[in-house]
């Protein structure tokens, strides 16, 4: 047990944590247990105390601790909040702090983040996902996340690989991109979350070129040339009933290592775990064809072979000695679970464990103010006075700031009696409190209270929006609408918006401010206090496109199966290859800095195995008064590829926070972007999972403070076997400083439109 594993041998016999010894030391029988998960009630696979080998005890995340009395864990922030951060030690905080509460509860690993890409606007799952448009900026958050983790010792399983960019008909919809669009986009942040330590990646419901994922080699084998110390482990039920009797050694032979939830029955019970008041609790999260009797009998009729097990068994000791997991003073850290632990979800000392900490809501804190976008400011609205009187509607309990149901929907939080309490004692869900606990002059009112007009004509007026299509798991939005509210009845009116995806926001001429978050979790009404007050600068940026209407692209939702056909144009890049314009696009977010300058940037050829980088000075020039001492401001690099086959849009390439910036002080900072590589297939081949990367050979580099619409080309880059050349694009000797002017940038968005 992974509490008690110090009771078994002393670190393995001799092995300590030396992998290659642990597997000659393992019986066949210890090796076939780790092919599947073993328990119905919880998700658990079993370790081998006599060697050192903890179990694996897996918790629903990415958001929180979920499946756990509510109430009792942080309701964080959720994975496409972080992204909207574009902020990687921000990334790592959130991460190590929500592994602490799952090693609370005794959990070593979390099932998270998620790294699909909003490919089709109406996903059901959006929330879960960190990426957003974009897979560079997916894949660098998603490795933040994995580290942030592993600070704490947890393990994290990446998901839902491959292609799980919609929920509806999930169980048959197949994904059929061509190979090097899967390669160069969607396949781009599971491999650089392994590469930064994830322990497994977890293989979807849905079918890829016609086959499950679960069952298909090209994408399993790909993913496991990224590395030998993760495994590949399936979603829960993903391995199907064709698995049965010899069918399992296809998903095995595949490439899939680990089994978990084969039915999916909420049947399944047992006279130990009856149901409760908190639901049934036992989920089936037991294996079935492959579990150790159905190893055997493979392994025994030649199906499966003895080097593919000790594959998988190598694989996920590796993980465990990643996350320093076979160091028996590290098991000693994490609560041993008892009998209830194992065998009921919610009777569990551990489940009913509270393992809310200040420190947990700090970083929810932190996450939830620095992931709002302010994607308007008309009129410089924002910020506003604390002596202003204000008027809300819906700010209260109608506020939707956590996911409610699907595996990611977390713990239902905890209400305190007095929220929003000084330095985060308590949760701060509902704007309307917080803006009182911020001292804001407010009478609150429900939204359907603003048919009525306004109270009082001088006041300002602040709508809490959600979005009418809710997030969950299994099915996708059926719309990308917002709620009703007559903004015609009033003038002076900012708008939070909470959009866990991309919706369509026709009421912003009708508004000053508008200000979006992904779903807030616990501490989002403190966070919007925060901005709307001016105690901090709006710093996030949109990793969505925000459409003008809901069917602007032709990717939607397919029933049945998706040719992918849009390629390499996905997001915000069949935008610019179009020549068109969302309501907002990617990259767009405004703060209350609203002039800086770029004196100078130096291109810097990477050294050493590297990343090239570009070297640069910020400033801020001379602000309102009202703004915040300090301000944080995201820098953006993009790429367009021009030799040898030019595309015909920008994409991102790199990023940087530099943060703490004053007037009249310049800061330095250097943004490091992944140099322009090719999957070396062609297009509309599906298999082709086996090629190689070719580098761009001639590409031009963008900067943006402003987003996609708004760079400015700096540099040509040419590079010929290794060696980089770049010719300057901008003058900073005859032009001058680069000169970021907000309220510029705002015109030339409106003038575009």
């Amino acid at each position: 047990l992974l509490g008690g594993a110090a009771a078994g041998g002393p670190g393995g016999e001799g092995c300590q944590q030396d992998v290659d010894c642990l597997l000659e030391a393992l019986t066949l029988d210890e090796k076939l247990q780790f092919f599947a998960g073993d328990l119905d009630a919880i998700d658990h696979v079993s370790g081998v105390s006599r060697l050192g080998i903890p179990e694996i005890n897996m918790g629903d995340g990415p958001n929180g601790v979920a499946n756990t009395i509510p109430g009792t864990a942080t309701s964080f922030p959720c994975n496409r909040a972080i992204g909207d951060t574009f902020d990687r030690a921000l990334a790592v905080r959130y991460a190590r702090a929500m592994a602490k509460e799952f090693k609370a509860k005794g959990k070593n690993m979390m099932l998270g983040p998620g790294a699909n890409l909003a490919r089709v606007p109406q996903c059901g799952r959006m929330d879960e996902y960190v990426p957003g448009d974009d897979p560079t900026l997916g894949a660098e958050l998603v490795a933040a996340f994995v580290s942030g983790a592993l600070e704490e010792n947890v393990m994290t399983s990446i998901k839902h690989y491959g292609n799980n960019e919609q929920e509806t008909n999930r169980n048959h919809w197949s994904a059929n991109p061509d190979a090097n669009v899967n390669m160069e986009y969607y396949m781009k942040p599971f491999r650089v979350g392994i590469e930064a330590g994830a322990a497994n990646i977890m293989c979807a419901y849905n079918m890829v070129n016609g086959v499950p994922a679960c069952k298909n080699a090209d994408i399993l084998q790909a993913a496991k040339r990224w590395g030998e110390s993760f495994w590949i482990v399936s979603d829960w039920g993903a391995i199907y009933p064709d698995a049965a009797g010899d069918g399992a050694a296809a998903y095995i032979n595949a490439g899939v290592d680990m089994e978990m939830g084969a039915h999916d029955d909420p049947s399944c019970t047992g006279p130990d775990v009856p149901a409760t008041e908190y639901g049934a609790a036992g989920y089936c999260n037991k294996g079935d064809y492959m579990l150790p009797d159905r190893m055997h009998s493979l392994l025994t009729s030649g199906k499966v072979s003895e080097a593919r097990i000790n594959e998988t068994v190598k694989r996920v000791l590796g993980a465990l000695k990643t996350a320093g997991l076979l160091d028996l003073a590290t098991q000693k850290e994490f609560p041993r679970y008892e009998q209830k632990d194992y065998h009921s979800k919610w009777f569990g000392p551990l489940a009913q464990k509270d393992v809310r900490t200040q420190h947990s809501r700090q970083v929810a804190h932190e996450v939830a103010t620095k992931a709002l976008v302010m994607v308007q400011n008309t009129g410089s609205l924002f910020p506003i006075s604390k002596t202003t009187k204000i008027e809300s509607y819906g700010c209260g309990k109608e506020v939707h700031f956590h996911a409610e149901s699907g595996s990611a929907s977390g713990t239902a939080p905890h209400f305190p009696k007095v929220p929003c309490q000084d330095d985060d004692k308590s949760a701060c869900p509902y704007p309307e409190d917080g803006l009182r606990a911020a001292g804001g002059r407010l009478q609150a009112f429900a939204l359907g209270d603003g048919g009525a007009g306004p109270r009082d004509p001088e006041a300002v007026t602040v709508v809490c929006l959600m979005a009418k299509s809710f997030n969950t798991e299994g099915t996708d939005r059926a719309n990308l609408d917002m709620q009703h509210f007559p903004f015609e009845k009033f003038s002076k009116v900012a708008v939070w918006v909470v959009a866990p995806g991309p919706v369509v926001l026709d009421f912003a001429p009708k508004v000053g401010a508008i200000l979006l978050t992904a779903l807030p979790g616990e501490m989002g009404g403190v966070a919007l206090a925060d901005v709307l007050f001016g105690r901090s600068s709006p710093s996030a940026r949109l990793t969505l496109t925000m459409p003008n209407v809901m069917h602007e692209t032709a990717v939607t939702v397919k029933p049945d199966s998706d040719e992918y056909a849009e390629g390499f144009k996905v997001g915000y890049r069949w935008y610019e290859a179009s020549g068109k314009h969302p309501l907002f696009a990617f990259g767009w977010g405004l703060s209350y800095a609203r002039r800086l300058q770029v004196p100078e940037v130096e291109f810097r050829a990477p050294q050493g195995g590297g990343k090239p980088s570009l070297r640069l000075r910020i400033m801020r020039d001379s602000d309102r008064a009202a703004c915040p001492a300090e301000v944080d401001q995201v820098v953006q690099v993009y790429v367009i590829h021009e030799a040898p086959t030019p595309r015909e849009f920008k994409e991102l390439a790199g990023f940087g926070k530099v943060e703490g910036l004053v007037e009249g002080k310049p800061k330095s900072a250097e943004i490091e972007f992944d140099p322009p590589m090719t999957w070396d297939s062609e297009a509309g081949d599906k298999t082709a999972y086996d090629r190689s990367w070719v580098s761009v050979r001639k590409y031009g580099v963008f900067i943006s403070l402003y987003g996609v619409e708004h760079a400015t080309r700096l540099f040509t880059v040419v590079v010929d076997h290794g060696k980089y050349t770049h010719t300057p694009e901008y003058d900073f000797g005859e032009s001058g400083p680069l000169k970021f002017d907000q309220d510029l940038a705002v015109w030339e968005r409106a003038t575009a439109r």
